[in-house]
């Protein structure tokens, strides 16, 4: 039986209400709709069909070196690359409630299929958010203008098992975190490093907060 307290990704639009109401209860979870599993594995079949087709951030370098391509052996380390080259910021660490409304947007954004990326990462988000297990996250930096790259990257550095988060109130070591609670880290697939850190997640979920204050 669903709990009314549960907040279902997929479904429906999410609302502003919808996320205020899940960050102000420590007990609700969230939980993928049939729906966006299947667009989901829609959008990694798409990708998996045409992988040998030049495609950007997935078999070619970023920004100016788009013209690179990328050797088959390498696409997977070029996705984690990417994102421990971005996790690098500046100033105090943004409290928890706003990387959790992060977290909630950037899974709402993977969970309509288009990004590509697979439904073991997405319900590995999906744990962190319900385990409340929130990296730590720098209020400054940025790169370029593709949005909240540092930001989204230090969630992503949590999710590969690397960083500190926040847990239960304290800092921890992500790596004994996870093995504390028998959770494997996220190993990426082509393209899920980008899928995760380009966007405007950390901005929207902290609009979000702002909204209601």
């Amino acid at each position: 039986m669903v709990s009314e307290s549960n907040l279902i990704i997929g479904r429906e639009t999410l609302k502003v209400s919808q996320i205020i109401d899940f960050l102000n209860n420590n007990n609700a979870k969230i939980l993928l709709d049939n729906e966006a599993n299947s667009k989901i594995l829609a959008g990694l079949n798409f990708l998996e069909k045409n992988f040998d087709q030049i495609t950007y951030g997935v078999n070619t370098g970023f920004g100016p070196m788009a013209d690179r391509i990328i050797p088959r052996e390498c696409i997977v380390a070029l996705q984690e690359n990417l994102i421990r080259s971005h996790a690098l910021g500046l100033g105090n660490f943004l409290p928890d409630n706003y990387v959790l409304a992060t977290m909630i947007v950037r899974l709402n954004t993977l969970a309509k299929g288009a990004s590509a990326v697979s439904l073991e990462l997405v319900e590995k988000l999906v744990v962190f958010i319900n385990e409340r297990i929130l990296p730590v996250v720098p209020e400054h930096g940025a790169v370029g203008t593709s949005g909240d790259l540092v930001q989204l990257a230090h969630i992503a550095l949590g999710i590969i098992g690397s960083g500190e988060a926040s847990y239960k109130g304290k800092s921890r070591e992500v790596s004994e975190l996870l093995r504390e609670l028998s959770i494997e880290p996220h190993i990426l697939r082509p393209k899920e490093g980008l899928s995760l850190i380009n966007g405007t997640s950390a901005m929207t979920g902290i609009g979000v907060i702002f909204s209601k204050e």
